[in-house]
């Protein structure tokens, strides 16, 4: 018994300790997992057991929306939606990359934000989404970054655009 109550001891100063050092965590689920049927209750109670467990340790909570797959741009909508209400019921911010994408490919159709498999990002969809984690988090514009994770400058400024639009828009609604 006096075995048992040291080891969980040792194992929530285990735990505790490994939130020292950190402000914030951000959090994403899959594309489908917030919309699908069988699976959406489980991102609504696991958003939130993280979200309590990561303010219990003084670490602010952040959702990463995602995006819809390129085969499926319809996915955006309730995507945002199911994000926008777990960062309400958390009280964790949202920063809003799946509507960046729809954004970018609706203005930009030329950059190409998807690898092969229409799921996961390509090299300009990483930066669009690192442009709107930058804007969301730091409330600055992304637009004049020099930074162009070796993409175009051009692209890298227009992807730029893109975010610092969404995420004025997001939160001005």
């Amino acid at each position: 018994r006096d075995l048992h109550k040291e080891y969980r001891r040792q194992r929530q100063m285990c735990i505790r300790d490994s939130f020292k050092g950190f402000d914030m965590a951000i959090m994403q689920d899959c594309s489908q997992c917030p919309i699908h049927p069988e699976r959406k209750g489980l991102f609504y109670e696991y958003a939130e057991k993280h979200s309590n467990l990561l303010e219990k340790n003084g670490i602010e909570p952040v959702f990463m929306m995602t995006w819809a797959y390129k085969d499926k741009p319809e996915m955006i909508k309730q995507l945002a939606k199911e994000y926008t209400l777990a960062g309400n019921k958390n009280n964790a911010l949202v920063t809003p990359v799946g509507l960046a994408y729809k954004n970018s490919m609706e203005v930009y159709p030329e950059i190409n934000l998807y690898h092969p498999d229409n799921r996961h990002p390509s090299k300009a969809g990483t930066y669009l989404s690192a442009c709107v984690m930058f804007a969301s988090l730091f409330q600055t514009s992304p637009i004049g970054n020099t930074y162009t994770f070796d993409l175009e400058k051009n692209v890298a400024l227009n992807l730029q655009k893109i975010a610092w639009a969404t995420h004025q828009e997001y939160y001005a609604n």
